[in-house]
């Protein structure tokens, strides 16, 4: 029996399924990972917590559905929205990762909008709006 594993990387916690070859979803687990939430408006997560909380319930999947792991043909991950997660050189976290609902730039984005300079500023993030 060949096997796929879907992993949800949410804002509350990281979901998982495994699901066989006809379809069927085999089990599922989960597991919560904490919002740091210290001021008004701010919403950052440790990015370890993600991985650590991931390899948990690909274990716990695992120890569900005693299957090897080169039965195991995919894996698929869809996660959260956009993240701020700064890196060092080494490529180490720095801080805990700013969350897409971290609302502490509604002021500035306010100002940005009403000056009329979100062409400006996504030519220079490359992001688009």
């Amino acid at each position: 029996m060949k096997y796929v594993m879907g992993i949800d990387l949410g804002t509350s916690g990281v979901k998982a399924i495994l699901v066989d070859e006809s379809g069927k979803v085999c089990c599922e687990a989960s597991k919560p990972y904490r919002l740091i939430q210290e001021k008004p408006g701010y919403c950052e997560q440790h990015p370890e917590d993600w991985v650590n909380q991931t390899m948990a319930v690909m274990k716990e999947l695992m120890a569900k559905q005693p299957v090897h792991s080169r039965q195991v043909e995919g894996i698929s991950f869809s996660g959260q929205m956009h993240g701020l997660v700064l890196l060092n050189e080494s490529r180490e976290v720095l801080r805990p990762a700013i969350l897409w609902n971290d609302t502490r730039t509604t002021a500035q984005c306010a100002h940005i909008t009403k000056k009329k300079l979100g062409d400006r500023l996504q030519k220079i993030t490359k992001t688009r709006r």
